[in-house]
């Protein structure tokens, strides 16, 4: 799994969605419920993330009296370059919607082509197009034509292992123009369980001439850059494992420069938690903050020794201040076990 310096050395760092160089070459998947522009910003605060995308959103709910009530497009222009990432199944009304995301300013607009959730999958978005290809084909027809910024395409390998059809979908995105493509290699059926299999991705890439990116079971700076190796895409993009941990990014950078990755200790976990809270704050009502944390908390707290409490005491929490207590008060002793630890290394 571990790959020489002379390999690292001489994999691709950047790739072209048109005019926009994403470099690096890591880039945040977008999650519903996760990839605000809270989260966004912490992430490339930390370095090593060449590209963020908003929340997937449905054409429907794209209205500039429906964005200010979800805010599910709203970012910062330290954010850029950004991508907005789409659902939907109706070529006018997704046309329609992307015209608007090119004038909110996105930088790079993304069709959803693999959501699994049967929430998005009954109303016929997200990989329900995968069962469709002709109206996949007219969806991103029409929203080649209603824009002039870089569209792009993020999909799964089937509907199930009887209908994998990843090539075919994406020889038609690059027909209709698509910009670049970003295969999760499992199926819908499949969900999350399961193996990702990246050979689905490699092969893809030998079939078109446009950016490829995979994702799926990047769980740490090695998998990341061996993924890049053995598939020979053009990058590789990170979604459960930036919450999980959201050093990764960083730690892919250090990985490719040769220097030693950095490795959390309790308090900078402390420290990341507790930062986050206040971002959240700051961004949006003490009740919505509190959510994002009962989310976070539930990815970042997995592999901490005794972390059920934590997790249990922050989802039952009733503001910030006792969510902000309970953290720093499972941390601290952890903190003094690392404090003991280094003083006898």
């Amino acid at each position: 799994m571990h790959l020489d310096k002379d390999i690292i050395d001489t994999l691709p760092d950047s790739y072209q969605i048109e005019h926009i160089t994403v470099k690096p070459n890591i880039i945040l998947a977008p999650m519903a419920g996760v990839t605000d522009s809270t989260f966004r910003r912490m992430i490339l605060a930390m370095g090593g993330c060449g590209l963020v995308s908003t929340e997937m959103t449905n054409a429907a709910s794209v209205s500039p009296k429906a964005c200010k009530r979800h805010r599910l497009l709203d970012f910062l222009p330290e954010e850029r370059p950004l991508t907005m990432q789409l659902s939907g199944n109706e070529p006018e009304l997704v046309a329609h919607a992307a015209r608007t995301v090119a004038e909110l300013g996105a930088d790079v607009l993304d069709i959803n082509c693999g959501c699994p959730s049967p929430k998005v999958t009954g109303g016929g978005h997200g990989a329900s197009l995968l069962r469709d290809l002709p109206k996949l084909e007219r969806v991103l027809t029409a929203v080649r034509k209603a824009v002039d910024i870089p569209v792009t395409l993020k999909f799964r390998a089937g509907w199930d292992e009887e209908s994998l059809n990843y090539l075919d979908t994406a020889k038609i995105a690059e027909a209709c123009g698509m910009a670049a493509l970003a295969l999760h290699p499992r199926t819908r059926e499949q969900r999350y369980t399961g193996e990702a299999d990246w050979s689905r991705v490699a092969e893809v890439k030998q079939h078109v001439s446009i950016p490829v990116i995979g994702s799926g079971d990047v769980k740490s700076a090695h998998d990341a850059l061996h993924r890049l190796h053995t598939s020979g895409v053009d990058g590789v993009m990170i979604g459960r494992a930036a919450m999980s941990n959201p050093w990764i990014f960083m730690q892919i950078a250090q990985l490719r420069r040769g220097e030693p990755i950095f490795e959390p200790t309790s308090a900078d976990k402390c420290e990341l938690l507790l930062t986050y809270l206040e971002m959240c704050l700051s961004d949006m009502p003490e009740h919505l903050a509190l959510n994002k944390m009962k989310q976070l908390i539930g990815q970042f707290s997995i592999g901490l020794p005794y972390s059920t409490d934590l997790r249990a005491g922050v989802q039952r929490a009733k503001d910030a201040a006792t969510a902000r207590e309970l953290i720093t008060a499972f941390f601290a002793p952890h903190m003094e076990m690392d404090d003991v630890g280094a003083l006898a290394a």
